[in-house]
């Protein structure tokens, strides 16, 4: 009798055993996995589904993108997490730009001309669990879609470009300075602010690490009409100087063009005279002529600036020199031309300021639109830094924009956001590994100043944002790789 009820117990307590543990196990999570949409199964506004261009997938391609309320829309469901967003495209007549929207998140990129379809890349979005949207708009129009795909992906941090400047004269406290922007990089965001350095003291308790100014007033075409320098290179000098003289200076310079100014109202006057809509000045005629009177004075504004510069060597203060900006955007007359001109002049603005006039304070930085055009870059032998010149909605992330920038330099230059119409958000820095070197967000009521105070506040405390305070003596900081800013 004791032997069966001991049989019969152990056999209960297996099966109870085996019970429980059945209860206990948690089913394996989902792991994210590759989306793929064809474009012609979304919600159509205002586009069709097209075949006469050879070369898609799926049963055709939306396409007629040319009225403001155009848009297609794709819904999907997935599970949350980090993805990278690629578009099969079609874009014959030229690069075009693409608007869309990511739930509630809004972005752009460019759709590189094509003659058949093509895959673009866009940057990396966080995906919800469930549900989800992809809204297609305008943009600039007359491209096509022929699929979305969604691959699961991860953060990674940029890669390190060398520490060796162009300019191997550089001075010591330029290479430091350099150094110092290297070893940030991928890790921390350097703050900066163009102009109103003062406003984000008063509103945040803060100051921006980086001064950017604008040696404008000094074009010789605006001094003889009038023009007087709203902050002189001396007052930028003392800006960087104060307190520990930590403070980082970046100047650019909207150059009036040396002649044929319009000087025609609304918008045409004198004082616009670096938009190409304000002059007749040819840069490549101008270019092609050495000995004219016109590439004369084109030398005569490039030697008067490089007397603002020497204040600044002079003084042991190295400059993060972004000349000739958003060139490829064809609104300012040194790219009205054309990528060719443009990247001559360039290399002798490069040469005239480094080797006519000893200017070895100068980090030079490269400054595109919102996206890096390869045609336009002047050549790595003349540039220390790419920057990028964003002005999109709030709500965006940048990941497309950062994508782009990556993939053409591949960690031979440092990428930042050089101007901006808005402040970056920290936490999607963090969440997309979009390390920006520094950033810099533009002047004025349209733009730092329409920022709310709280925002302002949240990205200057922040733990990954670099105020002056936290800069180190930069100057004298090894590139150990050791921890350098204050309290981080």
């Amino acid at each position: 009798m004791f032997p069966f009820r001991k049989r019969v117990l152990t056999v209960f307590l297996i099966s109870l055993l085996a019970c429980t543990s059945r209860k206990t196990v948690t089913p394996a999570q989902t792991e994210p996995a590759l989306i793929r949409l064809e474009a012609e199964v979304g919600s159509l506004s205002g586009v069709e589904i097209a075949h006469s261009v050879a070369g898609f997938s799926g049963t055709g391609y939306v396409t007629g993108f040319d009225d403001a309320t155009d848009q297609l829309t794709l819904s999907f469901n997935a599970t949350a997490g980090l993805y990278e967003l690629a578009i099969g495209y079609s874009a014959p007549s030229g690069d075009k730009g693409v608007d869309f929207q990511v739930n509630d998140e809004k972005a752009s990129s460019t759709l590189t001309q094509n003659t058949g379809f093509g895959v673009a890349k866009t940057g990396k979005f966080r995906v919800r669990e469930g549900q989800n949207t992809v809204t297609f708009f305008r943009g600039w129009g007359y491209f096509s879609i022929d699929y979305l795909q969604l691959t699961p992906t991860t953060v990674a941090a940029p890669a390190k470009p060398s520490k060796a400047l162009v300019d191997p004269q550089a001075t010591a406290s330029t290479k430091a300075l350099f150094s110092y922007l290297v070893d940030q990089y991928g890790s921390k965001v350097i703050s900066g602010q163009q102009d109103d350095v003062e406003y984000v003291l008063e509103k945040t308790g803060k100051e921006p690490a980086i001064g950017s100014f604008d040696l404008m007033d000094y074009s010789p075409s605006r001094v003889q009409n009038g023009a007087i320098p709203q902050r002189s290179s001396e007052a930028c000098m003392a800006w960087a100087r104060k307190g520990e003289g930590r403070g980082i200076i970046s100047l650019l310079w909207h150059w009036n063009a040396p002649t044929d100014l319009i000087d025609q109202a609304p918008d045409k006057l004198w004082w616009s005279g670096f938009y190409t809509r304000a002059t007749t000045f040819d840069l490549a005629a101008t270019l092609a002529d050495p000995q004219g009177e016109r590439y004369q004075l084109l030398l005569r504004d490039i030697d008067t600036i490089a007397g603002e510069l020497k204040k600044f060597q002079t003084a042991d203060i190295p400059v993060l020199w972004r000349p000739l900006h958003e060139a490829s955007g064809g609104w300012f007359w040194w790219g009205a031309r054309g990528a060719g001109p443009f990247k001559e002049l360039w290399r002798l603005l490069h040469d005239r300021l480094t080797n006519h006039h000893q200017l070895h304070n100068l980090i030079w930085v490269y400054t595109a639109t919102d996206s890096i055009h390869p045609d336009w870059y002047p050549g790595d032998s003349y540039v220390d830094v790419v920057g990028l010149d964003i002005y999109t909605d709030p709500t965006a992330s940048l990941s497309g924009n950062w994508t782009n920038a990556q993939r053409a330099f591949a960690g031979k230059k440092l990428v930042t956001l050089s101007e901006s119409g808005n402040l970056p958000n920290p936490d999607l820095i963090r969440n997309l590994g979009t390390w920006w070197s520094w950033f810099s967000v533009w002047t004025g009521g349209d733009f730092i100043k329409k920022q709310s105070v709280e925002q302002l506040k949240a990205v200057y405390t922040d733990k990954d944002v670099i105020t002056r305070d936290e800069l180190p003596n930069w100057r004298h900081t090894p590139s150990s790789g050791r921890k350098t800013v204050a309290g981080h």
